[in-house]
């Protein structure tokens, strides 16, 4: 009986494939934790829901995404190389010929450059935001199941850290700015101030408004005191001679009452019968500006405050939901998956291989 070649080839395959699944591919033991991201310094407004109907992005899944991305990063890895020393892990021999890294490697694939042992590291790491729960899932595969759980550790660790390092950089950068504001706010509400002052000095005035007041208020009282004396004078006249030192007395006080009211009507009215009202209106106008610039310069000072607390504290906050695992059992290679599916592939090539040289020698006939 003949024998087929390509069916020896496969059976190979398939013998040779499903003994380094089972005996030899590295068994890895995954340690995973759940943790999630607050934001101290304001309320979340956006929902779940809106974030996934109206396309709007909450501040969780940004700062979860963004957390995301460091620690795939090569300096995440750097890191926990330098904790772990996972350079030597990846080439030594608790990691598969097949997987291995070696520095005298001849392909490239294999050779332990920072390029591949990033390329491992991102490998074993498994990193999943849940929408529903805003949770960020972290998990990560190792030889050593107590090794997982502790790099898992120190990915959050490093996390926390970096988390709020971006938070406070750009705070520091807004409170140079803020400074500066404040500063030019403050100058602002001193020169008006100094403006305000200055006229006052010149008009001889607090306030043009409160002036007028007061002396409305003298006039409207020399003004009844006025009448009264007029009829005082008048009945005195039925008895006395005007030319008595009483009534001269009376005719005098009666004058100057005049001579006061004239002038104090001259000084509300001024001059010019516009001039009040310059006066009044320079004087508004120099005192909104005094408020204007005080309430910029207490903003700028409340502002400058907030900001320097969002330095010094930790506006982000990382919790965590569980705490990192200790597998007792591999969870990488699934054995009987990996065999399953490498019979059905080895199984599908060989029928595809099989039929294009069928189809070849039945066209050679």
């Amino acid at each position: 009986m003949k024998k087929n070649p390509l069916k020896v080839i496969f059976i190979f395959l398939l013998i040779v494939l499903t003994f380094y699944i089972l005996f030899i591919k590295t068994e890895k033991f995954k340690s995973d934790t759940n943790i999630i991201i607050k934001d101290l310094s304001q309320s979340q407004s956006v929902s779940i829901l809106s974030s996934m109907f109206l396309g709007k992005t909450s501040s969780t899944m940004q700062d979860s995404e963004i957390l995301k991305l460091y620690i795939t990063s090569e300096d995440m890895f750097n890191k926990l190389n330098k904790e772990y020393n996972l350079t030597a892990y990846y080439s030594s021999s608790k990691i598969d010929f097949a997987q291995r890294l070696s520095s005298s490697a001849i392909i490239p694939y294999f050779q332990t450059t920072k390029e591949n042992l990033l390329n491992c590291y991102q490998k074993d790491l498994y990193i999943q935001y849940d929408n529903l729960t805003s949770t960020l899932n972290i998990s990560f595969l190792n030889a050593n199941a107590n090794t997982a759980k502790a790099i898992v550790k120190s990915i959050i660790y490093y996390s926390k850290i970096i988390l709020n390092k971006y938070e406070k950089e750009n705070a520091k950068v807004a409170l140079q700015s803020i400074l500066e504001q404040t500063k030019e706010n403050k100058l602002l509400f001193t020169k008006s101030i100094k403006k305000l002052i200055m006229y006052q000095n010149k008009h001889h005035t607090i306030d043009p408004k409160i002036d007028v007041k007061s002396k409305s208020t003298i006039l409207a009282s020399l003004e009844s005191k006025l009448i009264e004396k007029r009829v005082e004078y008048k009945s005195k006249l039925e008895y006395l001679n005007k030319n008595s030192a009483e009534m001269r007395l009376l005719l005098d006080t009666i004058h100057q009452m005049k001579k006061s009211i004239y002038n104090i009507r001259g000084e509300i009215t001024g001059d010019n019968k516009n001039e009040l009202n310059k006066k009044v209106s320079d004087f508004e106008i120099l005192k909104n500006e005094v408020e204007f610039n005080k309430k910029r310069y207490i903003q700028a000072l409340i502002k400058l405050e907030e900001t320097k607390v969002s330095v010094k504290q930790n506006a982000k906050n990382l919790i965590i939901i569980t705490k990192p695992t200790l597998a007792q059992t591999y969870s990488e290679p699934n054995k009987i998956k990996d065999i399953i599916s490498l019979w059905i592939i080895l199984g599908f090539l060989y029928g595809i291989i099989s039929l294009i040289i069928t189809l070849i020698k039945e066209h050679k006939d």
